[in-house]
């Protein structure tokens, strides 16, 4: 009888073990859609708008002038937003009048 009730008991185990995992697969999906209902996603272009506009005020004292429309260093277009002493988005480089 000991051997009958060994294996009801490693059924058990093994079912309350399958359990286990659903529910916390299930409760792990419900906190992430919690979340993404509580932070709003942010597209690719908001994050760069939102640069563009801190980036194009210029601080105070410096002079604004024309800014370049391509990289001194490799040569790719720059935004138009974009002025004398910021860093190229493409080759990370400070351009400098």
């Amino acid at each position: 009888m000991n051997e009958n009730e060994k294996k009801t008991g490693d059924w058990k185990t093994i079912l309350g073990g399958i359990a286990l995992i659903a529910v916390l697969f299930i409760s792990i999906k419900i906190i992430f859609w919690g979340l993404d209902q509580v932070i709003p996603k942010q597209s690719g272009g908001d994050v760069q708008s939102s640069q563009s506009v801190s980036a194009s005020v210029p601080p105070e004292g410096q002079e604004t002038e024309d800014a370049p429309s391509f990289c001194v260093h490799c040569g790719k277009g720059l935004p138009e937003s974009f002025q004398w002493g910021q860093f190229c988005p493409y080759c990370g480089e400070k351009n400098e009048r």
